[in-house]
């Protein structure tokens, strides 16, 4: 048994959700309509992590993937399913007949800014997966942080898993002052 899971953030880096799932697989690009992108999901680190917001007249391009079902729980405890995300089982596609499971943010605070490294994962996933040129452009001007702590696991992990990707400074990804 299998569930269909539509990422929009940092998840869309392959090497980053099969550090997670490794049985996760990619399907295709999908849209999710009415909604747009904010990184004002309030993490534990402090900083703002990627979520969707209601918008009637916007869009967001993701990465559907197929995860084993026995893989829902550890998903659920890396997205914080029920500690700042909600899992939302019947997420609709564009294009899609079947529904798929995407994290929403319950915890929101729109003067949070991602971390360099966490927006730097999200743009290596939308690149990788050759998401609307807009989309990327638009991901390259948020405004982030720089993580001052450096040995951070999730920072760690993150950069390891773009180096999979090829990507040895993830500071070639971001452009602005941050």
């Amino acid at each position: 048994m299998t569930f269909l899971y539509f990422a929009y953030g940092s998840n869309m880096l392959p090497a980053r959700l099969l550090g997670r799932c490794p049985s996760a697989k990619v399907v295709r690009t999908g849209v999710a309509r009415a909604w747009s992108l904010a990184f004002s999901k309030a993490s534990k680190d402090g900083s703002g992590k990627a979520t969707l917001v209601i918008a009637p007249n916007s869009a967001v391009p993701g990465v559907i993937f197929e995860i084993d079902l026995a893989e829902r729980e550890q998903l659920d405890r890396h997205e914080g399913a029920g500690s700042g995300y909600r899992r939302e089982d019947t997420f609709a596609i564009e294009g899609s007949t079947v529904p798929a499971s995407s994290y929403l943010g319950t915890s929101l605070d729109h003067k949070l800014r991602p971390f360099d490294w966490y927006l730097a994962t999200v743009i290596a996933g939308a690149e990788y997966h050759g998401l609307d040129t807009a989309h990327v452009a638009a991901l390259r001007g948020t405004r982030f942080v720089e993580d001052a702590e450096l040995g951070r696991r999730t920072r760690v992990e993150a950069i390891k898993a773009m180096r999979e990707h090829g990507i040895q400074d993830y500071r070639t990804l971001l452009e602005g002052l941050g």
